[in-house]
């Protein structure tokens, strides 16, 4: 790999994950333009860094395309904005979703995106003895949202042996 994509202006490429695209891909633009939801791997089989487009979005979490975009361009890199991960937080405060609708604090939600790269919050619901997201959302058109979000840590086994 050349020293160009070794190295940002901070030292190194950003870590792997989701990112907005900044600006569009030089020779990608109909396929990559600024505004749009990517996994950005910094490394690949051939060696530079690529980008790979939503595919199929399941239970709220994007599946992303296994083959990704060569990016030979640092100010590309440079202009991706990284992403809160997908998944379960809470809210640390309230949030007025309108004149009437309020999540109160410690709400657990679901954080996605669409391809727009734009924060949706699913909003868990009890659901017998489950805790259910539904598959429709509140959409916001800003990061500011990721303010509001604490994330939950937690382990759900595949299996519980039974007490004995």
């Amino acid at each position: 790999m050349s020293d160009e994509f070794e190295r940002e202006d901070d030292g190194y490429l950003p870590p792997c994950g989701i990112y907005r695209t900044g600006r569009s891909l030089p020779g990608e633009e109909e396929h990559l333009p600024s505004g749009r939801l990517v996994f950005f791997h910094n490394h690949s089989d051939a060696g530079p860094p690529i980008v790979c487009c939503p595919d199929e979005n399941r239970n709220n979490r994007w599946r992303f395309q296994t083959d990704g975009h060569v990016v030979d361009d640092p100010d590309f890199i440079a202009a991706l904005e990284p992403l809160m991960a997908e998944g379960l937080y809470v809210l640390k405060q309230h949030l007025h979703l309108s004149e009437t609708e309020v999540l109160p604090d410690r709400t657990l939600v679901q954080l996605g995106y669409n391809r727009n790269a734009e924060p949706i919050l699913f909003a868990g619901r009890f659901d017998e003895n489950s805790i259910h997201f539904p598959a429709s959302g509140y959409g916001f058109d800003t990061i500011k949202i990721f303010d509001n979000l604490e994330p939950v840590n937690f382990l759900v086994p595949d299996r519980v042996d039974e007490p004995h």
